[in-house]
């Protein structure tokens, strides 16, 4: 079975619910943090209440309902651990 990848634009909208798009995948869902990883960088949502309304990997969507206080992009690669820089 051959897979295409897909190119996932992304977008946040903030009404009565939290509706994000272009989610490769969820890293943690909790009352007061979501992480998120989009195509190119990570999202984390911190505030209070979330709870996960719909997701679909497939189609890349999450719907949250909760109260954000603040977000953040990071980018996706991995911070190298203090090891793997000592013995390189």
């Amino acid at each position: 079975m051959e897979t295409a990848a897909i190119n996932r634009k992304h977008s946040l909208i903030i009404k009565d619910t939290i509706t994000v798009t272009g989610v490769k995948s969820v890293i943690a869902v909790g009352e007061k943090e979501v992480r998120l990883a989009l195509e190119n960088k990570r999202l984390t949502l911190t505030g209070s209440g979330f709870s996960a309304e719909k997701l679909s990997i497939e189609e890349g969507a999450l719907v949250l309902s909760g109260e954000v206080l603040s977000l953040r992009y990071t980018s996706a690669s991995e911070p190298k651990s203090v090891l793997k820089r000592l013995f390189r």
